[in-house]
């Protein structure tokens, strides 16, 4: 429930104001590309995770596919901030403008759609993929609004390596 409640809190916090005063003009190009793949993948995780509980009901995918929801939202609220254009925006699940992502869905959710262990496997992966690219993305100085957003993406991605791995 706290977590809800902060996250909550997070996401009205974004949507009021930014944090740090900054136009989209002064964002780097490199963190507005970043911006713009985060929401992509935090919507891979969450179809990811939706299309897998549809198939096994394994509650790691309900609960989790809520939380994605919640991490798009927060990258949602930089972009908004930020003047960025959201490239999630009336997308269909599994439905993606970057290629790639398209292509990982298909590949998670038919692999993911073996057995439940195979499933689990798949959320393994969506998360070890997410913190790969958080952590790439941290490596590079950001406005203090991005790095909370992406540190707490970070520790819901490792909350939910931990919900498949249990």
């Amino acid at each position: 429930m706290r977590k809800k409640l902060v996250a909550t809190g997070i996401v009205l916090a974004l949507a009021i104001g930014p944090i740090v005063q900054v136009s989209a003009a002064t964002l780097p190009a490199a963190t507005k590309a970043s911006l713009r793949f985060m929401v992509e993948e935090e919507k891979l995780a969450r179809d990811v995770y939706t299309t897998l509980y549809a198939k096994t009901g394994l509650n790691q995918f309900k609960n989790i596919s809520k939380a994605e929801q919640t991490h798009m939202d927060l990258v949602r609220g930089l972009l908004k901030t930020y003047g960025i254009k959201d490239p999630t925006i009336g997308k269909a699940v599994g439905k993606f403008n970057n290629a790639s992502l398209t292509a990982l869905y298909k590949k998670l959710i038919a692999d993911g759609s073996v057995s439940l262990v195979a499933a689990l496997n798949a959320g393994i992966a969506v998360e070890k993929k997410d913190i790969a690219d958080i952590d790439k993305i941290l490596k590079i100085k950001q406005p203090d609004d991005v790095k909370y957003v992406l540190d707490r993406l970070l520790a819901g991605s490792y909350n939910h390596l931990a919900a498949f791995t249990r």
